[in-house]
């Protein structure tokens, strides 16, 4: 049964963004929205639920079990959210009231009808219950603020106050990006299970292609305000039908294969208003022909369930980027430098939280060493006091023959020596300043000799030196991402500390940014300190692998030994809850 029907949809606000999009999600289906940012995916899932940001409309039918949502009055679709229609948003902070306990949080959206909302203890006894069906057992849970919880916490949290008033069709934004492969693969599998005992139905919007073909009965791959291909995930997966499912597949990091070179898709994603008379993909395309700039290509059935918008690939075809033709990199060589961070028994508490057990490590010249492990293992409080941005409470950090521990040891040198790329460019670029402004000034905290100029920075990072009269706003976050890295080897550091940096990136745009990390590391002799809870990117990027579990080393090596052969049972979890590369 058809539960949520989604035809012609288009919506408006300066430009057109979202541009005449067929949808549906039938009771107990999940159906995964998958594409880059920019092409229109959550302004669709907006849109269905009438929460589209000022100054932006829509036009077309979006129906609820036969209720007509687009247009309805806003008393209607109050009635509709929360109790028909939830949404899971990406950050659970931003769904989750700092001044309200979690407790309230699920009260609040209890049904208006039911009982347990009227009496305390009723009201006690279903909120318990609801928080048993997210996996948390604990009824204390209950009592305690969102600052008071873990990242995945939170999230159970947010879970169980969308499912509170028992809606038909849940909305899921981006719900897992944010968090580690086994707290993602608790959420993701606890989804599952409770919509197979509700039969509920499912949108699911992301952009990590794992998630959706492991989750999704169907996907719909969105372009440019436009769907370009749709089917069942397991057949969009092994074989697309449209180039540009192709390309995303192709730009997937595997956990298994270190490959000699990741590719992602040239250019970046269009304006749906600039190209509504052409193919919205044809000046990316690889496989472009010459017609393929003079008619828009309809979305047509071209196997039984399988979709295209695509003149010519009129037949599902092997995707470019099959790991079955690829061939692994070779093993690279340990560097034959000496050791160039030394980091020996670090202890770090907070309160009375370890958050660093004595970890110790190396990282040598030119080389590339990993840190994974889950949220709160210590990975960022290690950065941190490699950085310092906090205060070791015992240990010796080491950077070139330099003790970072003592105080007053410092100063400029130690700046030169070590920068740091962080998971969001946009909170770390000054909005103010032009590109060229900011490299001009990091550059300026270096020695001169060796110096490079600000066309030579954004070359080394592929932009071209035009980028440098731009501003944050004007580029995209792949853009601000690679100005960031380029504004980190304006000192020409010996080490770069790489924190989360593509974590929330399209599978594109991370690509490209991981093989300029490579490129960087061989061209520049940099050595990186790479950390991340992506197994797959670890496989590409690094040399060595370091795992921490709560703030304590349990298991290190070489990055194939470490994910091909883990000893450690905790290692092994990591990887068995990586969702399998398509």
């Amino acid at each position: 049964m058809t539960l949520l029907d989604v035809t012609g949809l288009t919506v408006t606000g300066r430009h057109l963004v979202v541009d005449g999009v067929d949808l549906t999600v039938s009771a107990g289906e999940t159906v995964g929205l998958v594409g880059e940012s920019g092409s229109g995916k959550s302004l669709t899932a907006r849109a269905v639920a009438g929460l589209l940001p000022k100054g932006m409309t829509a036009s077309g039918s979006v129906t609820l079990s036969g209720l007509q949502l687009l247009g309805a009055r806003e008393r209607v679709l109050r009635s509709v959210r929360g109790s028909r229609v939830a949404l899971l948003m990406q950050d659970p902070f931003a769904m989750l009231n700092p001044l309200i306990t979690a407790g309230a949080h699920i009260a609040e959206s209890l049904p208006r009808t039911r009982a347990a909302r009227r009496n305390r203890a009723q009201r006690g006894e279903e909120v318990t219950r609801r928080l048993a069906e997210v996996g948390i057992d604990d009824p204390s849970v209950a009592g305690r603020y969102p600052f008071q919880l873990s990242g995945g916490m939170r999230q159970r949290i947010a879970l169980a106050a969308a499912l509170a008033g028992d809606p038909e069709l849940l909305i899921a934004d981006e719900p897992t990006t944010a968090l580690d492969a086994t707290t993602q693969h608790e959420i993701l599998m606890l989804l599952r299970e409770v919509q197979r005992t509700r039969g509920m139905g499912v949108l699911l919007i992301t952009h990590d292609l794992r998630v959706a073909f492991e989750m999704c009965d169907r996907v719909a791959v969105m372009y440019a305000g436009r769907i370009v291909e749709s089917g069942p995930g397991f057949d969009v997966a092994k074989v697309p039908a449209h180039p540009y499912t192709s390309g995303l597949l192709a730009a997937l990091p595997s956990v298994s294969v270190t490959l000699p070179r990741l590719e992602g898709i040239p250019g970046a994603v269009p304006s749906a208003g600039d190209v509504t008379g052409t193919c919205a993909f044809a000046d990316r395309c690889s496989q472009a022909e010459p017609g393929c700039g003079h008619a828009r290509p309809p979305l047509r059935e071209v196997t039984p369930g399988r979709h295209t918008a695509c003149l010519y690939e009129v037949r599902p075809r092997p995707h470019a980027g099959s790991r079955a033709g690829s061939q692994p990199a070779a093993l690279r060589e340990a560097p034959a430098g000496g050791p160039l961070l030394t980091i020996d028994g670090l202890r770090k508490q907070y309160g009375g939280h370890t958050a660093l057990g004595g970890v110790s490590l190396t990282v040598m010249e030119g080389e590339s060493v990993g840190v994974v492990g889950e949220s709160g293992s210590g990975k960022t409080t290690l950065a941190r006091c490699v950085l310092g941005l906090a205060t070791p409470d015992g240990g010796r950090v080491e950077l070139a023959g330099l003790d970072l521990t003592r105080r007053g040891r410092r100063g400029d040198r130690a700046h030169r020596l070590v920068q740091c790329v962080f998971q969001d460019p946009s909170t770390s670029l000054n909005p103010s300043l032009t590109v060229g402004s900011t490299l001009t000034e990091a550059a300026a905290q270096g020695s001169r000799e060796g110096r490079l100029s600000v066309p030579e920075l954004l070359d080394l990072v592929g932009l071209p030196a035009s980028y440098a009269e731009r501003r944050p706003r004007a580029l995209s976050g792949g853009e601000r991402q690679r100005v960031a890295i380029a504004r980190a080897l304006a000192v020409r550091p010996a080490l770069l500390i790489c924190d989360e940096p593509v974590a929330s990136l399209d599978v594109s745009v991370q690509a490209h940014v991981l093989e300029l990390l490579r490129t960087v590391g061989r061209d520049l002799g940099t050595s990186l300190l790479f950390i991340t809870h992506d197994l797959a990117v670890v496989r590409q990027i690094t040399d060595r692998t370091v795992v921490l579990f709560k703030g304590e080393v349990v298991e290190e090596g070489r990055t194939p030994q470490i994910l091909d052969a883990p000893t450690h049972p905790y290692t092994q979890k990591l990887l068995a809850s990586v969702p399998p590369t398509p």
